[in-house]
């Protein structure tokens, strides 16, 4: 991606377009370095755009805003939420915003049913969020917030992470279909398991070994 350095943007309308893009980034919890290596760019590069010093059109905020897995909607609606920020900054008192259903998920916690499949897969795998982070070339904060459901999770998103995990996507629709997942049902015989007597936990560790 090419990105040339231009006389720095004055309106304000383009100070608050490189200020969404930073939020954006900071929601994910990606560093410079990180997002940059998405745009492949190189962090000061980033730093660039963030500060205003590099005028961008909409094709370009779309080329950003797509390598961190957000749409142009999702930078449209963050770029309302600070301009309407920046209105109430201007009186005495500051009014923080009201967020409504249609707002953008980071805002909220959302787990849905694929939360929950996500989350049981990776754990049945004993993958840790640290390492699904590598496997799947999201940041350490971003799986977290998927699995909080605080990011939408699209198809083409689920289907990347559970390849990712050594997994078929068949294996994810499969489990979405499931009553109760795998971990938690090993979590809730695991903590009744930790309250029975020696003598039942006994009777229990031979029947586990007659199956």
């Amino acid at each position: 991606m090419n990105f040339k350095t231009k006389k720095k943007c004055e309106t304000k309308s383009k100070a608050i377009e490189y200020q969404t893009l930073k939020e954006l980034r900071l929601e994910l919890g990606m560093t410079l370095t990180e997002a940059s290596a998405k745009l492949k760019i190189g962090p000061k590069g980033l730093g660039a755009i963030e500060n205003g010093r590099v005028c961008l059109d909409k094709s370009r905020i779309e080329e950003i805003v797509k390598s961190y897995d957000f749409t142009y909607l999702d930078f449209l609606k963050k770029k309302k939420l600070i301009e309407k920020e920046r209105k109430n900054k201007k009186g005495k008192q500051v009014v923080r915003h009201v967020l409504s259903n249609s707002d953008r998920r980071s805002y909220q916690k959302i787990i849905t049913k694929e939360c929950k499949v996500l989350r049981s897969m990776r754990r049945i795998k004993k993958i840790s969020q640290d390492e699904a982070s590598r496997l799947c070339g999201y940041s350490r904060p971003t799986i977290g917030h998927i699995e909080n459901g605080r990011i939408e999770i699209s198809k083409e998103r689920a289907k990347h992470i559970v390849e990712s995990y050594g997994y078929k996507y068949s294996d994810f629709e499969e489990n979405l279909s499931k009553a109760e997942l795998r971990d938690t049902i090993i979590d809730s015989c695991l903590e009744k398991i930790e309250l029975l007597d020696d003598s039942k936990l006994e009777i229990v560790k031979n029947l586990l070994r007659s199956f």
